[in-house]
């Protein structure tokens, strides 16, 4: 992993403690879901987001009161984070989803001096494992991907964006801006391009279009409505996927209803299944959902990471993905991908394993979410018991392979002259 040079650490250091301060850290407060479309009631409890049937506030104790007297229904809006494997720590070379430039900067930044150039860093792999393993590197025309993380890096040189937003209270901050790596590592995977030059590194669908949605903090935590608001935005914007490299072992209706919102508009949304467990049925939310395509991980030889949760099992009907259960694994084992500052940097978790599948799905879109969903369950590989497992699903997607000319090299997909 490269580190960060001297002054662009310091420059970092100035921008993180100025106007990006205001999305740094979640703020310590309770907010709840209340289930009611009365205007009367917005007025008086005050509103935070509004979505279909229901709104949330930071009203709690009127909420509360309210709910008492039965004259609405409230729900507790749960918390999001990005996690990383429960051996991770500081100083292990691997920037996770609970370390930033500030807190870990000897696995996400250091001191390394390095002359300042047009493109700065180059990546010491163009085509990561990964990519390879499911056959990407190219494909994803015209399929926008909505990452709902904690930003990209903007300035990225492998990284272009269509459309950004975000959700939470930020109203001096840099829209978008990533100030924690774990967006711009997964959107990378998903579809970095190589920069303009081609020197860059490449995701599974390089072509596809990237919408961001920053939903996170930068200490990689978040509140779920602002994630709710996030999937009804992303939709509305036109994305055809929304890939998610978070979780909470909570469930709330809110959420559910933005995720059938996604799905009846045909919009295929994927997530993490969550890192820590080898305990059955704990599955994350939102991936625990049968609306979506939850994600495993795997390492280079095709083995159960020790950290990727397994699914529940149900009726054992294999044909039926129900509550709680895995769908694909990917890799999520040092994952080599975009990072902050222009950088490379590796990563671990179902976080990472997330994104190939999404850009397997972007890269080979069937028109609408249900089609690529079943397509990508066609093109799963076995890898490891026999037919479905609570820990691979289906097994891993893979994109068929094409046949480049005789004097071309496929890399990673892409038919190059006459090297890599």
């Amino acid at each position: 992993m490269y580190k960060f040079s001297g002054l662009f650490a310091l420059l970092l250091v100035f921008i993180l403690s100025g106007t990006v301060l205001a999305s740094g850290k979640k703020p310590s407060e309770e907010r709840l879901y209340v289930y009611s479309d009365s205007s009367v009631y917005k007025t008086m409890l005050g509103v935070k987001h509004e979505f279909k049937g229901a709104f949330s506030t930071k009203g709690v104790a009127r909420a509360k009161a309210l709910e008492k007297l039965g004259l609405i229904k409230t729900e507790k809006v749960e918390e999001f984070n990005i996690s990383a494997p429960p051996s991770s720590k500081c100083g292990d070379g691997y920037c996770q989803g609970f370390e930033s430039i500030l807190s870990c900067p000897s696995d996400c930044g250091g001191d390394e001096e390095d002359p300042v150039l047009t493109r700065e860093y180059y990546p010491s792999d163009q085509y990561p494992w990964g990519i390879e393993m499911v056959n990407g590197g190219s494909g994803g025309d015209n399929v926008v991907v909505a990452i709902l993380d904690t930003g990209i890096d903007k300035s990225h040189l492998d990284l272009k964006y269509i459309d950004c937003f975000e959700t939470l209270d930020n109203s001096v901050g840099m829209v978008c801006d990533d100030g924690n790596g774990h967006g711009t590592h997964v959107a990378g995977t998903v579809l970095a391009m190589g920069g303009d030059d081609g020197l860059g590194i490449y995701g599974v669908a390089p072509q596809a279009d990237l919408m961001v949605g920053k939903v996170l903090y930068d200490d990689g935590t978040g509140w779920g409505d602002d994630l709710v608001v996030a999937i009804y935005e992303a939709v509305d914007r036109g994305a055809n996927i929304i890939s998610m490299s978070l979780g909470s072992v909570v469930s709330t209706q809110a959420t559910q209803d933005a995720v059938r919102y996604a799905n009846d508009n045909d919009v295929l949304v994927i997530a993490a299944s969550g890192n820590y467990g080898d305990n059955i049925e704990t599955i994350n939310y939102p991936a625990a959902y049968k609306e979506v395509v939850a994600v495993g991980a795997i390492d280079a030889n095709k083995n159960v990471t020790s950290f990727s949760i397994p699914g529940s099992i149900d009726d054992q009907n294999d044909e039926i993905i129900s509550d709680g259960e895995i769908e694909f694994a990917a890799p999520g084992y040092n994952v080599y991908s975009t990072f902050l500052g222009g950088r490379y940097a590796y990563g671990s978790g179902t976080s990472m394993a997330t994104p190939h599948i999404s850009g397997l799905a972007a890269k080979l879109w069937q028109g609408n979410g249900s089609f690529t969903r079943s397509y990508l369950r066609d093109l799963a590989v076995d890898i490891s018991d026999t037919g479905y497992d609570i820990y691979t699903g289906y097994g891993m997607p893979v994109a068929p392979v094409f046949t480049c000319a005789d004097n071309e090299i496929n890399c990673g997909g892409v038919c190059k002259v006459p090297a890599c």
